[in-house]
């Protein structure tokens, strides 16, 4: 068979995922596996994972984040220049549907309003026409009894002969067949900024929705990749790993305790974050612009499980301590309130993680004052800052 240098490129890109994320036993077997798959998709003979995307109470700021994904872009996963991995089709998204643009309108049925009928599509899926599909949600779950007594409603994804699509009804529906379901971003993870207090709309992550022991047609629990927005490497490299799993070769991605892919999430913001030296030194930033650590000015990394630090926000640029801002949480499951607002207020040292190194003494002229506080109530408490967290009980996350 003979590969282009774009072929040749993106297949052994593919291998070499495999390869990283096969640390069993069956890691050979997996790589034989794989090499019939690379074989099938280079011959165009493997057919298409399907993704469904459905948008609820949500800013789109992960959709626009997607968009500047760049290894690969979405673009070229999308018009097929990614020849090396399982083929994808995006058959729904509320502002990415490019089976709904000119070359419709262009075509037998012309520019009419059932030609034009998304919701056909999510009925479509509801009946198994796009199986196996992942189902990605974006955007927050808001409960709708309220609303419909005051004769309205809070969020649809679309309505038909006057019929509303209520989000949390077409969720469950579309869930029931899902090889997989990824919640992208914090608002579909945890409930986000809708559900922060007094939550309106009595806002929740998916995983409230549908149980915390869920499991789609793959055995799998919700998947969820927070952020605010989530980037949108982060976006692919879960997606690309749920692909690999759907297609019997990789393994369900590691979770933690929140069901954050652990490849991503297992690290907090203080342990990789290059000012992290100075918090053991005792120096700390005092005002914008100085070199020190943050956490004098509000920083939550310590409490934080968020892999900016690594891997940027575009193209490994983009991180928030590193740029002199302070970490506010925004992958946690409390975001956005306390522990983690207010935002630039200093994070109340009893709920540091025990393990945090206590920062020595340092000159008076290096924020002494500050390092002593800090000394002091870390080695006055002891206790486990998780059990804070909005969820560790297993309970609803709603912040009411």
């Amino acid at each position: 068979m003979e590969l282009n240098r774009r072929k040749f490129l993106t297949t052994s890109l593919m291998y070499a995922a495999i390869l990283a994320m096969s640390k069993t036993a069956e890691a050979n077997a997996t790589v034989r596996k794989a090499s019939k798959l690379v074989e099938r998709i280079l011959q165009g003979q493997e057919q298409p994972i399907h993704v469904i995307w459905i948008q609820g109470q949500t800013c789109s700021g992960d959709s626009v984040a997607l968009l500047n994904a760049v290894e690969p872009s979405i673009v070229d996963v999308l018009i097929g220049q990614v020849k090396g991995v399982p083929p994808v089709e995006l058959n729904y998204h509320p502002t990415l549907m490019a089976q709904w643009g000119v070359d419709h309108l262009e075509g037998p049925e012309g520019p009419t309003a059932q030609a034009w009928d998304a919701n056909r599509i999510l009925e479509e899926a509801a009946r198994g026409a796009y199986d196996p599909f992942v189902l990605i949600v974006e955007g927050s779950v808001p409960t709708e009894d309220q609303a419909k007594a005051a004769g309205g409603f809070f969020c649809t994804v679309g309505e038909k002969d006057g019929e509303e699509y209520y989000f949390e009804d077409w969720l469950k529906k579309l869930a029931q067949r899902a090889a997989a379901v990824v919640a992208i971003g914090t608002c579909a993870t945890y409930g986000g900024i809708p559900a922060g207090t007094p939550n309106p709309t009595g806002s929740r992550g998916v995983y409230d929705v549908l149980g915390r022991d869920w499991k789609s047609a793959l055995g799998l629990p919700v998947i969820n990749v927070p952020g605010c927005p989530a980037a949108g490497d982060w976006q692919v490299k879960t997606i690309a790993h749920l692909l690999l799993t759907v297609k019997g070769l990789l393994p369900p991605p590691e979770l933690d305790e929140f069901n954050r892919p652990t490849f991503l999430y297992g690290e907090t913001v203080h342990e990789t974050c290059s000012r992290g030296v100075y918090f053991g030194l005792g120096e700390f930033s005092k005002e914008y612009g100085a070199p020190f650590c943050m956490y004098a000015l509000g920083c939550k990394g310590p409490i934080v499980h968020c892999p900016l630090n690594k891997t940027g926000y575009v193209e490994g640029v983009g991180m928030c301590t590193e740029y002199g801002s302070p970490c506010i949480g925004c992958t946690e499951p409390d975001f956005p309130d306390e522990p983690l607002a207010p935002f630039l207020k200093e994070l109340p040292t009893f709920l540091l993680p025990p393990e945090t190194p206590t920062p020595v003494a340092a000159p008076a002229s290096k924020g002494a004052a500050v390092a002593g506080a800090v000394v002091g109530a870390i080695a006055a408490g002891s206790l486990v800052y998780a059990a804070t967290k909005k969820g560790s009980s297993g309970e609803g996350e709603t912040s009411e």
